[in-house]
C-alpha cells in the first residue's frame, strides 16, 4: 500500500511506486508477485479508516514518506512491525498505522501480522500543489528496486496464502504487497 497524497510534494512517493509497480505487475515484470493473490493500492487515508483497506489481509507492505529532523531526500528505512512506536500523533483525534492496527485486533477484524514499512525520508511533504521534487524523482528508481527486494521476501512461498474473501458487508480491500488469506 503506498501511502500518500500527490497534492503534497515529496508525500507522493508512496503513490508513485505503487504505480510503477502495478505497471510492472501488469507487464509480468514482477514474477515473485502472484496477481491473483497481491493487490497495489494508493491510499491517502490515515487513521482508522485504513482499516477498511487493511482487514482480511496477513501481510502488509507500506511504502510512505517519514519525517526526520535532518532528512537526507530518499533515505530509506525499512522497518518491521518491532520497529513501529504507538505513539500518540500529533493531535488526540490522529491515530498511528500501529495503533489503528493494535484497534483492529481488538475488535477482532482479521488485521495483518506480518508488516513491513519502507519509510521514505523527505523534506518537501507539506507543501501544496508543488508535485514531487526533482531532488526525490531521481531516488525513485533506486526506493523502486529497495521495495522489489521487500516484496520478493514477502511475496515468496510463506506470503502466498489465500484470502477467503473480503469482511462481511464491505468491498473487497486491496493494498500493496498484502496476500490474501
Amino acid at each position: 500500500m503506498g501511502l500518500g497524497n500527490d497534492l503534497y510534494g515529496d508525500d507522493a512517493v508512496g503513490i508513485e511506486l505503487v504505480r510503477r509497480l502495478r505497471q510492472e505487475a501488469a507487464c509480468g515484470r514482477l514474477p515473485y508477485c502472484d496477481p491473483e493473490k497481491t493487490d497495489f493500492e494508493e491510499c491517502a487515508l490515515s487513521g482508522l479508516a485504513l482499516l477498511d483497506v487493511i482487514t482480511g489481509y496477513d501481510t502488509l507492505l507500506i511504502v510512505d514518506t517519514i519525517k526526520k529532523a535532518q532528512p537526507k531526500t530518499g533515505r530509506v528505512r525499512l522497518l518491521e512491525a518491532d520497529d513501529l512506536r504507538a505513539m500518540p500523533g500529533p493531535s488526540p483525534h490522529y491515530v498511528s498505522v500501529p495503533q489503528t492496527i493494535e484497534i483492529g485486533r481488538k475488535l477482532g477484524l482479521h488485521v495483518p501480522t506480518r508488516i513491513r514499512v519502507v519509510a521514505v525520508e523527505a523534506k518537501n511533504m507539506y507543501h501544496l500543489g508543488e508535485g514531487m521534487s526533482a531532488e526525490m524523482a531521481r531516488t525513485l528508481p533506486r526506493i523502486l528496486a529497495r521495495v522489489k527486494d521487500v516484496l520478493k521476501d514477502l511475496c515468496g512461498p510463506a506470503g502466498a496464502r489465500k484470502r477467503t474473501g473480503p469482511p462481511k458487508g464491505r468491498p473487497k480491500a486491496r493494498g500493496l504487497g498484502k496476500n490474501r488469506t
